[in-house]
């Protein structure tokens, strides 16, 4: 295992999508890669004959990340976008990076390390398997979607850190690339950019970030901060200082900056698809044998609460058991477009309530496994 796995950012979890098959790499056919062949066409191929220094800088990186380069780089003419790319196909075993004209000069020598390191590392975590946003099925599934591209990108963050060997590197170019200004024009006091992060905080944010794919700059420079005072880091590579805070503190607080900054409605959609599911879950497997009983009733309420409870025995007494279940096809056709961790959460607490259930037949058992079936879609 590379450290790079260690350092993963815990909410960059390719785990939260079900449908990934881990499959052996497979090698691409350079005959039938179109992209590769608009590439060659259309933009200059990094060697170190063309381009020394790029390739000296592409060099150190893949020897402090110690990982073997099977990438084609290209430089491609571009004076007005300071971008960068990671072209590659899901599980292959090579890809093609991409560097606009206007970043390499924008950058010094040690600062384009950090961006080399941070689009190398997208491939490594086969950050390419995490599905289109624009593909989702539904509001909810499309923000849980940019939240796991955002996530990314704090992985992606670290390794440009540890690749440039220095996290002034990192922050440096952070700050170039989010200004388009040179060093003439900047004075890097990395405390000051942060106290443009706190204002955004205080007054609720900015919830067009929560359809970005990218975290803020401020975000990310931040997260990075944080994640050079973790413990980890600093035993790891064996520097002179233990760290403030452990790296599962670190996730957190970065998980949790980024979400004052994009708003709560991830949460608070997330807990009300749950909250949903279980509810109407609940009630299905509690009228297994056709009856709600007081002892029931008192379960449900102390669950779901007094109101939800009325509610639902008025519904019951004018009501057929056939608007129940499309009420559960309806919560659980929702709840299985949510990440992993939130229906295994649901698997959890339905499970319990089911051993809570006055009854334990035949019919009662054939709901559990149909409630789990309709969560997994």
């Amino acid at each position: 295992m590379n450290f790079l796995d260690k350092f993963r950012y815990s909410f960059d979890n390719l785990n939260e999508i079900e449908n990934i098959k881990n499959e052996d790499k497979e090698k691409k056919n350079i005959y039938n890669n179109p992209f590769l062949k608009s590439l060659l066409s259309n933009s200059v191929k990094v060697t170190n004959e063309i381009f020394p220094k790029i390739s000296e800088a592409i060099d150190q990186v893949f020897l402090r990340l110690k990982i073997k380069n099977n990438f084609n780089f290209f430089v491609t003419a571009n004076h007005f976008q300071t971008q960068a790319m990671c072209a590659m196909m899901p599980q292959s075993s090579n890809a093609e990076i991409i560097i606009t004209s206007k970043m390499i000069e924008l950058l010094n020598h040690n600062e384009l390390q950090s961006v080399i390191a941070h689009e190398v590392s997208h491939f490594y975590y086969q950050h390419s398997l995490y599905p289109n946003p624009d593909k989702a099925r539904n509001r909810i599934e499309y923000l849980n979607f940019l939240h796991l591209s955002r996530a990314a990108e704090i992985s992606a963050d670290r390794a440009g850190f540890i690749g440039s060997g220095n996290i002034e590197n990192s922050l440096r170019s952070m700050l170039k690339i989010s200004s388009g200004l040179g060093d003439e024009h900047i004075n890097f006091n990395f405390s000051s950019y942060l106290d443009q992060l706190r204002e955004l905080k205080e007054i609720k944010g900015d919830q067009s970030q929560l359809f970005s794919t990218h975290p803020t700059f401020l975000n990310r420079m931040q997260a990075l901060i944080w994640f050079s005072m973790s413990h980890e880091y600093h035993e790891f590579f064996e520097t002179d200082k233990k760290g403030i805070y452990d790296l599962k503190t670190v996730d957190k607080k970065i998980d949790e900056s980024i979400k004052k900054v994009t708003g709560g409605e991830i949460d608070i959609s997330n807990k009300e698809i749950v909250d949903k599911a279980l509810l109407w879950g609940a009630l299905w497997i509690y009228l297994a044998d056709k009856k709600f009983s007081k002892e029931e009733q008192e379960k449900f309420s102390k669950r779901f609460g007094d109101k939800a409870t009325v509610s639902i025995k008025s519904l019951l007494n004018i009501s057929k058991i056939s608007v129940i279940e499309k009420k559960v096809m309806e919560a659980y056709t929702l709840a299985s477009t949510l990440l992993k961790s939130e229906k295994e959460k649901i698997i959890t607490k339905i499970k319990e309530i089911y051993s809570e259930a006055d009854e334990h037949n035949d019919k009662s058992r054939e709901i559990l496994e149909k409630i789990i079936k309709l969560l997994n879609g």
